[in-house]
């Protein structure tokens, strides 16, 4: 979903506080806001988890499923999305600020990590049964990922007792076009067991605004000599996959890349693997 339209569909919800009294007055909430827009129509609200604010006192976040389709002009879209509701025993608000430091209470909003994260078709590096996990949303063709990722695998692959990878794929297509080829393309060289491929892509030359599918296949298949035809990467199983790397993004409330969570929680300073890395 573009951000033009995700900021439209949190926008149709933000508002000023609200009476309170039960999950269902949260959801009640919700679509009441929606549904002030004719040109929406809800086809569910869900809440699907409810998280405590760290030092904040009366206070829950609730993460809310919504799924609605809206009309402008001749378009309609379907849109799904999560977004944070703040509540108390009386009161919902969308918006929630500590006066003290000024701080937006969603920073401080760790969702909780789903059963089926630590997912065999994800894992890149490592041994399963390592010390520590760590789950990585990227796009190959982010500048950040590029200087960040290559070091992170090589530390795994080092350190497999220690360490292992899931990997999970955040093309920002928007801005870099050539990623959602490229993810693609990586997914079938992780089915067949080809994982260098998947390294190769984060130092690949190639101009992150092609949209040339065609070229971009000729580009890796000259460039790192793993060639595939169009049909090889269009196949069903890959949409699945990616639909629900894309989901599980949301879920976690993940919008940029590299982002990285370590034994079940958010690394900002995506520094902490370095800790269990075998001393030289």
């Amino acid at each position: 979903m573009s951000s033009m339209w995700k900021s439209l569909s949190i926008m149709m919800i933000a508002s000023s506080l609200a009476l309170a009294g039960s999950d269902s007055d949260v959801i009640q909430y919700v679509e009441k806001r929606l549904s002030k827009n004719p040109k929406v129509k809800i086809n569910h609200v869900e809440i699907v988890d409810k998280l405590p604010i760290p030092g904040i006192k009366g206070w829950s976040a609730y993460m809310v499923d919504v799924d609605l389709n809206l009309t402008r002009g001749q378009e309609t879209r379907q849109i799904n999305f999560e977004d944070i509701l703040f509540v108390s025993k009386h009161l919902i608000t969308a918006e929630l600020v500590d006066r003290r430091t000024g701080r937006d209470l969603r920073s401080m909003i760790q969702p909780n990590m789903p059963d089926d994260i630590y997912d065999a078709s994800h894992l890149l590096y490592g041994n399963p049964n390592a010390e520590h996990k760590l789950v990585l949303f990227s796009d190959p063709l982010c500048p950040f990922c590029r200087m960040y990722v290559p070091e992170l695998l090589e530390a795994v692959k080092k350190n497999p007792d220690q360490m292992v990878l899931y990997y999970y794929h955040l093309p920002l297509v928007t801005i870099h076009p050539a990623s959602q080829t490229l993810v693609r393309i990586m997914e079938v060289a992780q089915k067949e067991g080809k994982n260098e491929i998947i390294d190769k892509m984060y130092t690949i030359k190639i101009d992150p605004r092609l949209k040339d599918e065609k070229k971009i296949l000729q580009i890796v298949s000259e460039k790192i000599g793993y060639t595939l035809s169009p049909e090889q990467i269009h196949q069903p199983w890959i949409d699945e996959k990616l639909k629900k790397d894309h989901a599980m993004s949301r879920r976690l409330l993940v919008t940029g890349t590299p982002t990285i969570f370590v034994d079940g929680k958010k690394d900002i300073t995506r520094d902490k693997y370095k800790q269990f890395m075998k001393k030289k």
